[in-house]
């Protein structure tokens, strides 16, 4: 038997369509990285409403809204990818899986468009791929922006075309309305043999850049193969000695890290070490060694820098032209690298951080301030940026000014923060707390 399965992201910008657009011709890193030995780069089955490109989303998008006549609601999504899956096994049962003649590679492709215009309507889908230059395949990528009348406009809504296939399904949420529906379409129109995957939750991931593509098509192939044995049960079955133990204990330090940070990248902030900033800022100036302060103080996020050296993750490695092959071993998906890539780099910003925190807080002479890119490791911030472009990341550098005004006398309270998005400190002016002012 063959599984069917689907993974949707909604794309609310039209910075993510432009991401989609150079993914898909692959200009960014990540899309060529993605290319295996022999291909060539872009080979596909691709097609969109795009006069010029069947790969330019943002022109493809433009051409959808001009010819639905339809227009965008705010705050609304613009559009949803989808990944149609199914088993690569079903499309070499007749011939290579990346042969764009493969009858099955053809059928796939025109069905999944087919699919998606059943219940998302016709003309939904301004852009359609599959991929045939990846190691995997049989995956469609479709792009689709629903049109409904609300108030007697036509307007692009995702959400009313989830909410009437959930209702024509009888699935309970939307996601397994879709992943329903597009089992069932498979097997009437592509092959009686094709069954749903499991039902497991979909991606709830809302942000789609060039490289979460990558993380999105992993967990969409993730989908139709078989389940994997128990943790518990392997874990139980082994006898791991003292080094083992050690090893799988980093691993899977950094394997939830990986999640912490996939869950929320920009909130991502390195474990805590022994003590906080604001009892180093507090203690730093009446402590003789600085040091005993600042290990203490970045402990946690050493720990992580030291762990994934282990696994060939190091600093050194990340900074090469192909740092997000480093661990490859161990973190075979690209997403994880990405991802653990991150972890590193803003867990080396942080040392840094440390280090010139604690040590300016000892000295009176501005002068001589330190700066976190001149301490080791150096020039982290610049690989903290590196890996946000590559996760799809954008992170504005601002300083927020907050004055209070006491008979017309302006007073300023200068706090020190680390942003952990971008790996910089910074500093903010605040006010006090009963200013009276409007905040």
């Amino acid at each position: 038997m063959f599984k069917a399965a689907i993974r949707v992201n909604k794309i609310k910008t039209v910075a993510q369509l432009r991401g989609a657009t150079l993914h898909a011709e692959r200009h960014d890193e990540i899309g060529k990285a993605r290319v295996r030995e022999g291909a060539v780069p872009g080979e596909a089955l691709a097609w969109s409403k795009a006069e010029a490109s069947d790969r330019d989303y943002l022109a493809a998008f433009k051409a959808h809204k001009a010819e639905m006549q339809a227009g965008e609601r705010k705050n609304a999504p613009l559009a949803m990818q989808a990944l149609c899956v199914v088993s690569p096994e079903w499309v070499q049962a007749v011939g290579d899986l990346h042969d764009r003649d493969n009858p099955r590679n053809i059928a796939l492709f025109d069905q999944a468009k087919a699919w998606a215009e059943s219940w998302a309507g016709k003309g939904a889908v301004f852009g359609a791929r599959l991929d045939l230059d990846e190691k995997g395949g049989a995956v469609v990528d479709l792009m689709i922006a629903p049109v409904r009348n609300s108030r007697a406009k036509l307007v692009i809504s995702t959400q009313k075309a989830l909410v009437d296939l959930k209702a024509a399904t009888g699935e309970r949420n939307e996601y397994a309305a879709l992943q329903t529906s597009w089992a069932e379409w498979c097997r009437a129109h592509l092959d009686q043999n094709i069954t749903r995957g499991l039902r497991r939750e979909l991606t709830g991931r809302e942000h789609l850049s060039p490289e979460t593509y990558g993380q999105v098509m992993d967990k969409a192939r993730e989908a139709v193969q078989r389940p994997a044995e128990s943790l518990l049960g392997v874990l139980q079955a082994v006898d791991l000695s003292s080094g083992e133990t050690e090893l799988l204990r980093d691993y899977l330090l950094l394997r939830g890290e990986i999640s912490r940070h996939r869950e929320d990248p920009r909130s991502y902030a390195p474990p805590k070490g022994e003590v906080d900033q604001e009892w180093v800022a507090s203690t730093a100036p009446e402590t003789q060694d600085p040091w005993k302060l600042i290990s203490a103080f970045r402990k946690g996020a050493e720990y992580i820098l030291t762990a994934a050296q282990r696994f060939g993750v190091g600093l050194d490695e990340l900074r090469r032209p192909d740092g997000h092959e480093a661990g490859r071993k161990w973190f075979p998906v690209l997403a994880d690298r990405l991802h653990l890539g991150a972890v590193v780099a803003k867990c080396g910003a942080f040392c840094a951080h440390a280090e010139a925190f604690v040590k300016n807080l000892q000295q009176s002479d501005s002068s001589r301030k330190l700066y976190q890119d001149q301490l080791w490791p150096h020039n982290a911030t610049e690989l903290v940026a590196r890996y946000n472009r590559h996760l799809g990341l954008d992170f504005p550098q601002h300083v927020t000014t907050e004055q209070k005004r006491d008979r017309g006398v302006s007073q300023r309270q200068e706090v020190v923060k680390f942003d952990h998005r971008s790996g910089r400190t910074g500093t903010t002016q605040q006010r006090d707390k009963d200013d009276g002012w409007e905040r």
